[in-house]
């Protein structure tokens, strides 16, 4: 809500909230609430025909409400957050299925967060130097332990959850072109996890590494790009922080005054670059792709 107060042309007509209790402020003016999108729909009538649709449940109910939404506002974009599901079945109900019907984009919010595009920058601004990529690490991990089940009831796991965003920025870098292999690490309560992946730039191939996890003091989100010069791109995504080494240097780096809340950030670039750029979030093809490399053979 906040970042679509920062775009001049944007309007929010009305959330959608099981829980009666919920409000709805947008530019200091309430806005209607409703328990579903038939509510909606029969209380709005064709004053009010949303463009688009942004869904931000539970993971686990994306699939039920992306379907609940087409039925009633057939002529809507859908915003789905991420991951569009926590199992391959659901994800392409709502890829393939209702995204057959009308668009449907899927918010990797992470991939637009400003140390990302500014690292993208200065890896073309750089390219002659940094030689060929070689290598991509990712981690991420969040202090989610003592509140493991309300987090599996909301997000699945961490991997899950937090896959999909290393995967969405690795995307940025090179194309994902195949999962090698997915493990659990330890108890299962821990929710630790490691993924590795093929990915493919300017005709060759290198591997990818992401790990997630929920056993953690604090949150922690990286990644790390390497190059066959020895270097390389790194960056702190909750910092909101990057710097790009080379020759064993720091030439150039990257941070935030702090002003805008780091996720509230993510949002804005996202927003500005779809609603005000008209530049597409992720094409249909590339969801689809990302999320059946996260989501195909999931360790039991």
């Amino acid at each position: 809500m906040k970042a679509l107060e920062a775009i001049s042309d944007a309007e929010v007509v009305a959330g959608i909230d099981t829980d009666k209790s919920r409000t709805v402020t947008f530019r200091e003016q309430d806005r209607p609430v409703f328990v579903s999108a038939f509510d909606a729909r029969s209380n709005l009538g064709r004053q009010a025909n949303p463009d688009i649709f942004v869904v931000a449940t539970p993971t686990g109910s994306h699939a039920a409400v992306c379907e609940d939404v087409s039925s009633h506002f057939p002529e809507a974009t859908i915003l789905v957050e991420k991951p569009a599901a926590d199992n391959l079945d659901d994800a392409l109900r709502i890829l393939e299925g209702v995204g057959a019907r009308q668009r449907v984009v899927v918010a990797y919010h992470l991939a637009f967060s400003p140390e990302v595009e500014w690292a993208i920058g200065r890896a073309k601004e750089w390219a002659g130097e940094l030689g060929a990529l070689v290598a991509i690490e990712a981690g991420h991990a969040d202090p989610y332990q003592l509140e493991l089940d309300s987090a599996r009831a909301r997000l699945g796991s961490s991997w899950i959850d937090s896959g999909i965003n290393a995967l969405s920025v690795i995307e940025g870098f090179a194309t994902l072109v195949g999962r090698d292999s997915l493990r659990r690490i330890g108890s299962p309560a821990h929710s630790v996890f490691e993924g590795r992946f093929t990915c493919e730039t300017s005709g060759s191939r290198l591997n990818a590494t992401v790990w997630t996890s929920w056993h953690a003091t604090a949150p922690t989100r990286t990644t790390r790009i390497r190059y066959a010069s020895g270097a390389e791109i790194v960056m702190d995504h909750h910092a909101v922080v990057a710097y790009l080494l080379l020759k064993g240097e720091v030439r150039e780096i990257f941070g935030s005054d702090g002003t805008t809340p780091r996720r509230e950030a993510h949002y804005l670039a996202l927003y500005r670059s779809w609603l005000v750029g008209d530049d597409p979030v992720f094409s249909a093809p590339t969801s689809l792709r990302l999320h059946e490399l996260l989501l195909e053979s999931m360790p039991g």
